[in-house]
């Protein structure tokens, strides 16, 4: 593989004697790797299922490498939100910043999404989780996989980071900054981002990633700890952007300890880096940090309501047992709300909460989210097919299915697991799985 030169005299100043061990990191594949989502499954039950071999990252709690040749995209467990793809390497900041249930957390550039599931799954989808990107774009890709992942305690924001700041100020318990950066360490999984190096405005780059720090710290609590992750090699945009900061606000940096073959940060002690010649992953750099703010905030409990009548009929007639909580409606569009709420007036909210489906004349139509956000034992009219049987691969390109079913809404299912609606009647399933989503 052919590298930026810039970037070749870089590394090879940065790691000394060991460049050549880095370099021959190129020579392979990328590393692929696969998350357990355990909101729906749990490790184990999903290590008796995987129709592949599995072998743990051992810096996260669900996280496996996967052989690089397996085509994910197409297997109906990934469809059914068992897994999500991701990097080993970006599994790590979310395991630093470790939330639980009661917490608010913001992650700050979220899109496309996989450290926001990350993080959902280690909230057990309680407590609120905000995730923002400045791109609106690139949150169609975050929303789409918050709802194959069956995330509840989730709202979505289109924002620049001043204005979250200014509405949020001292709310946030756990804050995640992936900044935007050079990409180093997506050189081999990109050849964009190779060709893009050579062209890439590290200033601006520089100036992009202090201007998100200044704004947004104001956002944690007097307790409150952030993560500071890239996915680049070089000091600038990684110890030195924290120096920078530390001159700046009340930051304490915290140390990481240097297990599983992390090198330690450079000029500063606390971060740390993953080498793909250290570790088995594409490199990434990560920083834990503590924040001591001036405002304290609590986020209220939203308190549980009735749902819309048409829901409730849709309710009583095919869930076992019916959802409660606080029920929104926008328009048409109903919505399960998380149990934590904030005040997000003069903010562009792009999703909030559990999104069930539609009130339509005299009906409710329950969504695709609905669906994957719901367990099969909650639903009385169920079709399950196993991972192998064909009529899998006909439901998935949304094709219309001959089987045994129940009059009326059913959850299709594979081995157990949701993937989305049907409509039965007189021997045949309408098939509702949505086209956009279809398997090619």
């Amino acid at each position: 593989m052919k590298l930026p030169e810039k970037f070749i005299e870089q590394m090879k100043t940065i790691l000394g004697p060991n460049w050549d061990d880095f370099y021959k990191t190129y020579d392979h594949p990328a590393i692929k790797g696969i998350r357990v989502n355990t909101l729906k499954i749990s490790v184990q039950d999903f290590m008796e299922l995987a129709p592949f071999k599995l072998k743990a990252v051992p810096w996260t709690r669900n996280g496996f490498y996967v052989e690089p040749d397996i085509s994910l995209g197409k297997d109906p467990y990934y469809f059914a939100g068992l897994y999500y793809i991701q990097e080993p390497s970006a599994m790590l900041p979310a395991e630093l910043l470790n939330p639980d249930e009661d917490d608010v957390v913001l992650d700050l550039c979220a899109a496309p999404g996989g450290k926001t599931m990350q993080l959902a799954d280690m909230m057990g989808n309680e407590g609120l989780l905000i995730a923002n990107d400045i791109n609106n774009h690139r949150l169609k890709g975050l929303i789409r996989n918050a709802e194959l992942m069956g995330l509840k305690n989730l709202i979505v924001l289109n924002e620049h980071q001043m204005n979250i700041a200014n509405q949020l100020k001292g709310f946030v318990d756990k804050l995640l900054i992936d900044a935007p950066c050079s990409g180093e360490g997506m050189f081999k999984k990109h050849s964009d981002a190779r060709r893009a190096y050579e062209d890439y405005d590290i200033e601006a780059c520089k100036k992009m990633q202090k201007e998100i720090l200044d704004d947004i710290m104001p956002v944690l609590n007097s307790k409150g700890s952030f993560v500071y992750s890239t996915c680049t090699f070089n000091t600038q945009e990684n110890e030195e952007m924290l120096l920078s900061l530390k001159d700046r606000s009340p930051i304490t940096i915290e140390e990481i300890p240097l297990n599983y073959g992390f090198e330690p940060g450079i000029q500063l002690k606390g971060p740390v880096r993953l080498y793909p010649h250290k570790v088995r992953g594409e490199g990434h750099f990560a920083a834990l940090g503590t924040y001591r703010g001036q405002f304290d905030y609590k986020a209220e409990n939203l308190e549980a309501n009735e749902p819309p009548d048409l829901l409730q009929v849709f309710m009583d007639q095919y869930l076992n047992t019916p959802l409660e909580g606080h029920f929104k409606v926008y328009k048409d569009q109903v919505y399960l709300m998380p149990k934590k709420t904030l005040e997000f007036k003069g903010l562009k909210v792009v999703k909030a909460g559990w999104y069930l489906g539609k009130l339509a004349k005299n009906r409710f139509e329950p969504s695709h989210a609905f669906a994957l956000g719901l367990n099969s034992s909650q639903f009385k009219n169920i079709i399950n097919f196993k991972r192998d049987d064909v009529e899998v691969v006909k439901y998935l390109k949304c094709e219309t299915l001959h089987c045994s079913g129940e009059k009326g809404y059913n959850l299709v299912c594979v081995d157990g697991y949701p993937l989305g609606w049907g409509k039965w009647a007189q021997g045949k399933l309408k098939n509702l799985y949505p086209s956009p989503w279809r398997l090619s």
